[in-house]
């Protein structure tokens, strides 16, 4: 057909022909590019939002044992805990919103084999000096995971430069306050007062509190020290129960009443498996 031959009404019907198919092509290659820009956008946006809250994941462990401590982290503060262990995870919902401070792991031989069993306490803490210690407890004779946690407080006996020996298989726990004396209205705790010291052991049924005379006869020399220059008639008697407690168990005596009432461990499970 002779183009020059058209009227002027098809040459213009042509035309816009011939544009609406340009126009249509054009849309045809433009939506692939809308469509991979979309998606583009969609993929990169939880990267950007991961990279603004500054998740991290770290993870702790004891040579030879096969348990791990897996926590996600924000800029140091623990959003979500995990206990990885032969006989599954288990969620450490008490870690939320703390910070890993120190990990002590203690080795013993507790049951009948000749391996090594473990007694391991991780410190957290907040912001505020409050926090938790978590007790990991494993033996190898029939395989077991014991989990227990304590309350976390500073008090005066961590700003004490010196040191305490313990014997292999003991662990040190300071609770967070002096034991709830008779003829005392409250219980002295915090950075300003002395409180109870526990020496932790592990056993066949877990992580427990069993008295290591020569720790306490150590502890009673540094409490009658610290003791001295107490103002406070009522803090002071607390020590003098304290310290006459702390004299007892180093001669092996059994502890008191008031001494276990004040022992905070909860036991938080025990996972088996076969070996």
């Amino acid at each position: 057909m002779d183009i020059g031959n058209m009227t002027p009404f098809k040459r213009d019907f042509g035309d816009r022909r011939e544009a609406a198919n340009k126009k249509k092509s054009r849309a045809m290659w433009f939506l692939p590019f809308l469509f991979l820009s979309a998606a583009l956008v969609l993929y990169l946006l939880p990267a950007a939002e991961m990279s603004d809250k500054n998740i991290s994941i770290r993870t702790l462990e004891v040579p030879e044992f096969p348990v791990i401590v897996v926590l996600e982290q924000d800029k140091g503060t623990i959003t979500s805990a995990w206990l990885r262990t032969p006989a599954g995870a288990r969620k450490l919902d008490q870690l939320d919103g703390l910070s890993f401070i120190s990990s002590d792991p203690v080795i013993s031989k507790v049951d009948q084999d000749s391996k090594n069993d473990l007694l391991w306490r991780l410190s957290f803490t907040n912001l505020e000096g409050d926090g938790v210690h978590l007790w990991i407890g494993m033996t190898t004779w029939a395989p077991r995971v014991f989990i227990a946690s304590t309350p976390f407080q500073y008090t005066r006996w961590h700003a004490l430069p010196a040191k305490i020996e313990v014997p292999k298989g003991t662990s040190i726990y300071i609770a967070p306050a002096a034991p709830f004396y008779q003829m005392l209205d409250k219980q002295y705790s915090g950075k300003d007062s002395y409180s109870f010291i526990y020496t932790i052991m592990l056993t066949p049924e877990g992580p427990a509190f069993v008295p290591v005379p020569s720790v306490y006869k150590q502890l009673a020399v540094l409490l009658k020290a610290g003791m001295h220059g107490e103002s406070s008639p009522k803090k002071r008697l607390a020590y003098v129960r304290m310290l006459t407690e702390f004299n007892r168990l180093a001669e092996g005596k059994a502890p008191q009443a008031d001494t276990l009432l004040n022992f905070p461990m909860e036991k938080l499970d025990t996972l088996t498996w076969k070996r």
